[in-house]
Parts: C-alpha cells; sequence; structure tokens
C-alpha cells in the first residue's frame, strides 16, 4: 500500500510539475528538472540493547525526488541540489510506526562515466507517527515527539537506459530519525536499506530559484572560519529540565577538489548535560565542569552558496568519562556574498545518538 500511494504522489508531482512549467515564454536560462523515484528496502540498525531486543520488521520506503539541474547542466555528471519527500517504517511497525519527511537534497558525483556514481546527502523535517508514550508506548525510548529531523546518506549508481533520458538508479542508503533531544527521551532511529529506482529527465523548465552553485566568486583555495553556535535539550523530560548549549567552532579547510573541501578544526563546547539525572554518575560529588573541547577533520561538500558539512571528531578534553570519547557534527551551510554564513546541524556522539540540534552564525575568510 505504502509503495502504491508513493507512486501516485510521484505521479502526481510530475503532473503538478508540467502544469506550473506550461509556460511559452520560458527564456534560456533556466535550468532542467529531473524526477527520481525510488523504493527502499532494509532494516533497523539497532545501536541500543532495547532496540536489539524487540520484534525486527522488514522496512519498505519510497522516496520521490525532484532534481534541478543549471543551465547548461544536460547530465547529474556535476554537483546538484534537489527536493525530496521520503516515507518508510522504522523497524517495528507497532513501537515506532513510520516517518514522512520532506527534506533539502545535494548530489555529489564520484564517477562520472557512462556509469555514474553519486554521494546523496539528506537533511529536513520529518513526522514520526508514534513517539514515547510512558503509558500506551513506554518501549518507545527512540523518539519523544513526532516531529524529528530526517537525515539521509546514500551512495547511489546509475545504468543509462536511454541516453540522458531514464536512469536506472541502485545503490544504498543510511536513513536517521531525531529530535536532537529538544524532547526527552531520543536514543534516535537508524536504518540501513538498499534502495532501486528510475532517473527521468523531463523537459520541464525551473526558474533558477532552487539552484546553486553558479556564482563561484571565490578562487582561493584555503579557507579560515569562526562559528557561535548554540542549541537547546531536554534532560529530564519528568521535571521538564531543558538546558541551553553553545559551541565556539574554528575551521580551517583546504580545497582539494572543485565541490570538496577538507582540513582541520577544534570545538569548545559549553554542555551541562552530564551534571543533572540521569546522566550525572551517583559515584561524583560534585557536577562535572560543563566545558569540552573537542578536534575534528573539515570535511565539506560545498556547492556555493550550499554546503553539507560534516565534522567527525574526538574529545581532547572532557571532564567526566561519563561523556562518549567520538563526536561530530552533521549539518548544512549557507555562505552569504559578505562571507558571512549560519549553520544548522546535529552534534552527535558516534553518528548513532543525536546530542543537540546546532543553530549558528560566523564569518569565512579566503586566502
Amino acid at each position: 500500500m505504502m509503495i502504491k500511494n508513493g507512486c501516485h504522489i510521484f505521479i502526481l508531482l510530475i503532473a503538478c510539475s508540467s502544469l506550473l512549467n506550461a509556460n511559452e515564454n520560458v527564456t534560456d536560462d533556466r535550468g532542467v528538472v529531473y524526477y527520481n523515484l525510488n523504493i527502499h528496502r532494509g532494516r533497523m540498525a539497532p545501536h541500543v540493547a532495547l532496540q536489539a531486543a524487540l520484534k525486527q520488521d522488514k522496512i519498505t520506503g519510497v522516496d520521490l525526488n525532484a532534481i534541478f539541474l543549471n543551465r547548461n547542466e544536460a547530465t547529474l555528471k556535476s554537483s546538484v541540489a534537489g527536493v525530496g519527500y521520503f516515507m518508510s517504517n522504522l523497524g517495528n511497525n507497532e513501537v515506532y510506526g513510520h516517518v514522512h519527511a520532506a527534506y533539502f537534497s545535494m548530489l555529489f558525483p564520484l564517477l562520472t562515466n557512462k556509469y555514474p556514481v553519486q554521494l546523496k546527502l539528506g537533511m529536513g523535517p520529518g513526522y514520526v507517527t508514534k513517539k514515547h508514550d510512558p503509558e500506551n508506548n513506554h518501549l518507545n525510548r527512540a523518539v519523544g515527539s513526532h516531529l524529528n529531523v530526517y537525515g539521509q546518506i546514500s551512495l547511489t549508481g546509475g545504468i543509462p537506459i536511454i541516453e540522458e533520458r531514464l536512469l536506472l538508479r541502485i545503490g544504498m542508503s543510511f536513513n536517521h530519525v531525531s529530535n536532537g533531544l529538544v524532547v526527552a527521551p531520543n536514543q534516535g532511529i537508524n536504518t540501513l536499506t538498499i534502495h532501486s529506482g528510475l532517473d527521468l529527465s523531463s523537459n520541464h523548465r525551473h526558474s533558477g530559484a532552487l539552484s546553486v552553485g553558479q556564482d563561484m566568486k571565490e578562487k582561493e583555495k584555503n579557507c579560515f572560519a569562526i562559528m557561535f553556535a548554540s542549541g537547546i535539550k531536554e534532560v529530564d523530560k519528568t521535571a521538564g529540565k531543558k538546558i541551553f548549549t553553545s559551541s565556539l567552532i574554528f575551521d580551517y579547510g583546504y580545497r582539494i577538489l572543485p565541490a570538496v573541501n577538507a582540513g582541520i578544526g577544534i570545538n569548545v563546547f559549553y554542555n551541562d548535560t552530564w551534571a543533572y539525572d540521569p546522566y550525572m554518575s551517583p559515584d561524583i560529588d560534585e557536577p562535572p565542569v560543563p566545558i569540552q573541547s573537542a578536534i575534528h577533520l573539515v570535511m565539506e561538500l560545498d556547492k556555493n552558496p550550499v554546503a553539507i558539512i560534516l565534522n567527525p571528531g574526538f574529545y581532547i578534553y572532557k571532564p567526566t568519562r561519563d561523556i562518549p570519547d567520538f563526536t561530530g557534527r552533521l549539518g548544512v551551510r549557507y555562505s552569504f556574498r559578505n562571507n558571512l554564513s549560519i549553520m544548522f546541524a546535529i552534534k552527535h556522539h558516534w553518528f548513532a545518538l543525536a546530542d543537540y540540534f546546532e543553530w549558528g552564525i560566523g564569518y569565512r575568510v579566503f586566502r
């Protein structure tokens, strides 16, 4: 039923786009719309004991995309942006239900020969049909709210069926659903899926408003950045206790490829999560100092003015052993022409456990 509904939505998406783009005055500077439909099959990837002990249902999902190619980009051999809709079950239908997500995506080419291979990163709001309830759904410790953030990392390969018109797509995806501990509990849900589907290159045009990467004014390869970010999280649902977090980020990046930056950075965090139950260790008399510091890799997939940021790293200072060793950040940055930038990201531990959401503002210097 889910796949059938997804196909209906896909057909409706194309039909609506045809009507919206039926304009005889379309100019040559408008880009082309690519349509993509993928069917997902997979399993939940349990990262806590409770999830592993629950009954495992096979995951079936549908992923619909509209991909916006810029002017003169006739194929998917360059980095492109898109929007998508994803729906699937989450590994246990009775406890976790289903997720419906709308997301912004970026596709980056890894191979551009006859059989293209791409990395796809997507992020957006997701609605989970079943959340934690202490009376009616106490086994759901993964999500404490209906509204969450959905993230997707996919590796996909394509086999042309009709040159530059129809592409068979095969790949695998890692999907994550979490509310960033804005509402407790929030262990998060991870799923691993394989997918297959079709890309259809249409003659539909778009205005260029969703195109990115057209104004690459920065030719320098070295970038120094400073950013301040803050967040909020709920550490005790019973008491309704919420805490504010903040971080100061210093990054250095070097452009190793036209759309790839790599480098190193350091964070200083203010986060006193471990001063409250249930995180505080019973053998500690005084709450730990709320300051932590971490070093991380700067890995950016940059299609100006939008970039996907990946910052895997580890703590170099933490006042208690209860803080996990490995931390990181996954998010999106938007840069303005005056080098100011804004960021939205998920700070996480071990990739699977969301710590909190970050909203940041910063400044970048190119050399």
